[in-house]
């Protein structure tokens, strides 16, 4: 008879073997270095302002620590890599913990960990952005809420807010998920105002704290009423207004969101309502993908549902032949999906970061004098980081829902003329919808340079260098 101890042994066993295959994936298909992910950086060290001089509409965390993490680590492609690489491990290791804690059976929590794993790559996991470094704290917070449920200890939902402010400092969007923790806890009537405010005191005090910091730390640099602006006025009031920012899913891409949901259908017809309450709140998590919508916006989702694969086995033999079938055939329709996207990024590239793009820097470092301002029109702005130039203040990318800000392209125009900018990167716009990445031309910023530039000579089969004409 095998023994407890070996059976633990040889879960552990099995677990390092999928964090090794996960690694294995990730290091052989298509890395995402998300230019913004070093251009903010990047910037911040050349003693350019958050939100002042560099237009972002994210909160301060992640760019402040990889200015940090690019002075020691430096610009290219490879630690941003393996910095992800371990995020995205922290990340199996909680989906197996968290699920073996819900299930009580080591081997539940492998399966959780296998879905998450095998799926996670098709979902963008591997590349840097926001919504893959919230993710531990995310799936952190929803697990203790779950155990708030379930047992009524309120230490439980202070960690469970605790964490969800720390995703918040990191990107707005988490903030989908107070309405739906208060629902719970009225619908389930499990906070007393009254009784348990002491308790989760500390907590709001330290949150409170930390937001009262963050004012004044930008109040001192002289940048609050921009650092509101990006923080709150924008991503609730201008963004889903703005021309060109909202990207609603393909009916293909909805196909995939809703099989993986389907998957656990299952779990509605459990008794047990707090499984349905992870399931449930995946549906908040699919809200996190609007208003623009690419599937690493997803891996909160694709996390906390895979917590739940367990109870989908676990019960599978008892439900209906219909319930069955839904699920199988969106397991079977989840997995031609991810099948296609390994054969086609089976490639240790990085995405932004190719050959051409290292070239034009090249080019650009060789013919551009290193204390010249540049400004890139249309064009890859991790130029800028790998050629070592910087732009005009402000920068921002060339984004409709940026431009189209009432007085934007002045403050940009402006920065070009008083900075006495000689040079433009140039690609030409593609033909497409008007505010379309690519073919979106920002009038006046345009009709500036096609009047006072011309073109110097050709970078690549897609830029040009153009030189302002002499006065």
């Amino acid at each position: 008879m095998t023994s407890k101890t070996n059976i633990d042994k040889y879960t552990y066993y099995f677990l390092f073997f999928l964090l090794v295959l996960h690694i294995i994936l990730l290091a052989n298909t298509k890395f995402t270095l998300w230019p913004e992910m070093v251009v903010y950086p990047y910037l911040l060290n050349n003693n350019f302002l958050l939100y002042k001089d560099i237009i972002n509409p994210y909160p301060p965390a992640l760019s402040y620590f990889l200015g940090h993490f690019s002075k020691i680590f430096g610009y290219y492609p490879l630690p941003y890599e393996l910095f992800t690489w371990a995020v995205v491990i922290l990340t199996d290791i909680l989906v197996f913990i968290l699920a073996t804690k819900i299930t009580k059976r080591f081997f539940l929590g492998l399966l959780s960990a296998s879905f998450f794993i095998i799926f996670s790559i098709p979902f963008g996991i591997n590349g840097l952005w926001f919504d893959i470094i919230q993710t531990p704290f995310i799936l952190l917070s929803i697990y203790f809420f779950y155990k708030f449920l379930k047992d009524d200890k309120t230490k439980h939902l202070s960690w469970s807010f605790l964490l969800l402010f720390v995703a918040i400092f990191i990107k707005q969007q988490v903030a989908w998920l107070m309405p739906w923790y208060l629902f719970f806890m009225i619908n389930c009537k499990k906070f007393n105002l009254a009784h348990d405010f002491k308790k989760i005191l500390p907590m709001l005090i330290l949150v409170t704290l930390v937001s009262a910091m963050h004012l004044l730390f930008f109040y001192k640099i002289g940048t609050l009423n921009e650092f509101l602006f990006w923080n709150i006025n924008f991503p609730l009031l201008q963004a889903s207004k703005s021309p060109g920012y909202i990207l609603l899913p393909t009916f293909r891409q909805t196909l995939v969101v809703l099989s993986a949901f389907l998957i656990f259908l299952p779990v509605l017809f459990l008794k047990e309502k707090h499984h349905r309450f992870l399931l449930f709140t995946t549906v908040f998590l699919i809200l996190f993908a609007y208003p623009r919508f690419d599937y690493f916006h997803l891996i909160p989702f694709l996390a906390v549902i895979s917590l739940i694969v367990g109870q989908v086995v676990e019960n599978f033999s008892k439900i209906s032949l219909a319930v069955k079938t839904v699920s199988i055939l969106s397991l079977v329709f989840l997995g031609s999906f991810a099948a296609r996207f390994y054969l086609n990024n089976w490639t240790a590239e990085v995405r932004f970061f190719e050959r051409e793009i290292f070239d034009s820097a090249v080019f650009i470092s060789n013919y551009v004098p290193k204390e010249e301002k540049v400004y890139i029109q249309n064009g890859p702005d991790q130029l800028l980081v790998l050629s070592q130039r910087l732009p005009p203040k402000p920068w921002a990318d060339e984004f409709s829902w940026y431009l189209e800000i009432g007085g934007m392209q002045d403050e940009i125009i402006q920065g070009i003329r008083m900075e006495q900018t000689k040079f433009i990167v140039f690609k030409p716009y593609e033909d497409g919808g008007k505010y379309t990445l690519g073919s979106y031309r920002p009038k006046k910023i345009a009709d500036l340079i096609d009047k006072d530039y011309e073109n110097m000579m050709q970078i690549s089969q897609t830029l040009w260098l153009k030189l302002k004409y002499e006065d």
